[in-house]
C-alpha cells in the first residue's frame, strides 16, 4: 500500500491537478521544501520522489506538452535523468511533462477534504 503524500507532494499535486508540469519542476518542489539539500541530492530526492509517483500511478506523461519532447513514456525519464544528471534538475531541452493521473487526484481530494 502506497502512503498519503506527504507536505512536498501535497503541494505538488495540487498544482498539477490545475495544469501540466515540467519534469525540471518536481525539482523546484524539492529545493522548495528541502532548501538545504546539495543539488546532487535535490536530484537523488526528485529522482525517488517520481520512482515513487510512477511506481503508484500518480503522474504520466502529458498527451500535450509544455514544450516539444520525444519522451513519451515514464520509463523514458530514469535514463533522461542518468543521462543529464542535475543539468535536468533545470529546464532542459526534451524534458518531458507531466500530468496528474486519476488515481492522485483521488488520493489527493481524499487527504485535502
Amino acid at each position: 500500500m502506497v502512503t498519503p503524500f506527504d507536505a512536498l507532494e501535497a503541494d505538488f499535486f495540487g498544482d498539477l491537478a490545475e495544469d501540466t508540469h515540467g519534469l525540471w519542476e518536481v525539482f523546484e518542489f524539492v529545493r522548495l521544501h528541502h532548501p538545504n539539500l546539495s543539488e546532487p541530492h535535490v536530484l537523488d530526492r526528485g529522482r525517488d520522489y517520481i520512482i515513487r509517483w510512477v511506481d503508484a500511478g500518480w503522474i504520466r506523461i502529458s498527451e500535450t506538452p509544455l514544450y516539444p519532447s520525444t519522451i513519451t513514456s515514464l520509463s523514458q525519464i530514469p535514463q533522461f535523468l542518468q543521462q543529464h544528471g542535475l543539468a535536468a534538475t533545470l529546464y532542459l531541452e526534451d524534458s518531458p511533462s507531466l500530468d496528474i493521473t486519476e488515481e492522485a487526484e483521488r488520493v489527493y481530494e481524499n487527504q485535502t477534504i
